[in-house]
């Protein structure tokens, strides 16, 4: 969840700035602890600056779901200098923007100014990051604003079947949990322990701070040292993560009265630092991740007609993410639907791919990379994820090759090795008795 407080048009429309060659930027330890990354980009005057954070919802405690959320989208309403109101006159008269957002494993607090008013933009920034006070009358509305956000999805059946999906593949495991929290876990969230939170992981040794744009790694250090002055280190507690394996195949049924079927079909998947991610991202766009002309695409939705979309994705983080296929359906097709799917899933193990699906899905992947560097924003977003996961600053150099390498033996490997349909774990969301499926 995002909280935005003001966002300056023009900004937007002039953010696009040429890719840069490699290293993609520079990268400092700051004697505070926090990891600096530069990329400096002349041309247009604007900077974007993202800090990540290394922790997220993971670090909710027990009973204390959406705790992190909370304290993120709260850094924003209010300051020992500013309240909520006042923080967005100041960032809109500077034409600035600020954002902040919480994930599993990370938050994220994003910046976006003019050159010119870079210095005053990150005084606010550091009052945000070091200095919120999380007002109880803006924490009342913000829990109230979470928990209306939550029984609004509620009518989405499609996130109502992710929601069930995480929740039975990740028992007692972070990733099972919504970032959000839930009303029964929001509710007993105090002040107290908002404030802790961020006194405890808001903190700079926990910290990727990325700048792209009209700015020197020089200038950086020295605005940062001078702005952030007073944010100091602590040591971080560690989490303990539980096993998130499944060990065995379900179907789960929840009746809704929808026109169409929601599915998602899984099992637990790959951490980001698997050696073989990149042979698992080739064969997944050969499966499904890559529309039309993917396996299950082709079988399921052009040969069929069953569905009206379907697509595979493995979800890397830090920690194994799951396998997924999601698809839609009417209501009567949802069985067959599923039972094509996994059939599909069989054939590809059995078969492998042609050298034509792996020159297609070699040829996508690489060339859609460069999209991902086209502007201060895109940079900003991709130089902390590539510190967060260990990937180098010469990563965008190095993609193609570790794509390009990957040979039609290797693509059957990851699909033997990851991909399970034996242990596939499905959750429908459907009209049960126009599915022809007993309730649940």
């Amino acid at each position: 969840m995002k909280a935005y407080v003001t966002l300056s048009f023009a900004l937007l429309l002039c953010s696009a700035a040429p890719a840069q060659a490699a290293p993609l930027g520079t990268r400092t330890v700051l004697d505070n602890g926090a990891t600096l990354l530069v990329a400096e980009r002349p041309g247009i005057p604007m900077v974007v600056m993202t800090i990540l954070l290394k922790t997220g919802a993971a670090a909710d405690p027990d009973g204390k779901a959406g705790l992190a959320n909370l304290t993120a989208v709260l850094l924003t309403r209010g300051t020992k200098k500013h309240s909520a109101q006042a923080l967005a006159e100041e960032l809109d008269f500077l034409g600035a923007s600020l954002a902040v957002d919480a994930d599993h494993e990370t938050t994220t607090i994003s910046l976006t100014t003019l050159t010119k008013n870079l210095e005053p933009a990150l005084g606010l920034l550091s009052e945000v990051l070091i200095s919120p006070t999380f007002p109880v009358p803006e924490l009342e509305r913000k829990r109230k604003e979470i928990e209306g956000g939550l029984r609004s999805h509620e009518e989405d059946p499609g996130w109502v079947a992710h929601k069930a999906f995480v929740e039975k593949l990740y028992p007692h495991h972070p990733f099972g949990r919504l970032v959000e929290g839930q009303p029964t876990t929001l509710d007993t969230l105090t002040q107290a322990e908002v404030k802790k939170f961020h006194q405890t992981y808001y903190r700079p040794n926990n910290a990727i701070i990325a700048l792209a744009g009209e700015i020197s790694q020089e200038q950086a250090v020295n605005l940062l040292r001078t702005q952030f002055a007073g944010w100091q280190p602590a040591a971080i507690p560690p989490l303990v993560w539980p096993d998130s394996r499944q060990s065995s195949a379900e179907r789960v049924t929840l009746d809704r009265k929808v026109s169409q079927a929601n599915v998602i079909l899984g099992h637990a998947g790959i951490a980001r630092a698997n050696p073989d991610y990149y042979t698992v991202q080739v064969m997944n766009y050969i499966l499904g991740g890559g529309g039309f002309g993917s396996r299950l695409m082709d079988k399921i939705r052009e040969e069929l007609a069953l569905v009206y979309s379907v697509s595979s994705s493995f979800v890397a983080r830090k920690h194994p993410g799951p396998f997924i296929v999601g698809l839609q359906t009417k209501n009567a097709s949802a069985t067959q639907a599923v039972e094509e799917s996994v059939q599909v899933i069989r054939r590809f193990i059995e078969q492998g791919a042609s050298k034509e699906e792996l020159a297609a899905a070699q040829a996508y992947l690489i060339n859609s990379f460069p999209l991902r560097l086209v502007s201060n924003r895109d940079v900003a977003a991709l130089l902390p994820v590539m510190e967060f996961y260990e990937l180098g600053l010469d990563y965008p150099d190095r993609y193609p090759d570790l794509i390009g390498q990957v040979t039609l033996e290797q693509v059957h490997n990851a699909a033997k090795t990851y991909l399970h349909p034996d242990q596939l774990l499905q959750v429908v969301v459907a009209d049960l008795a126009e599915a022809g499926l007993g309730k649940q």
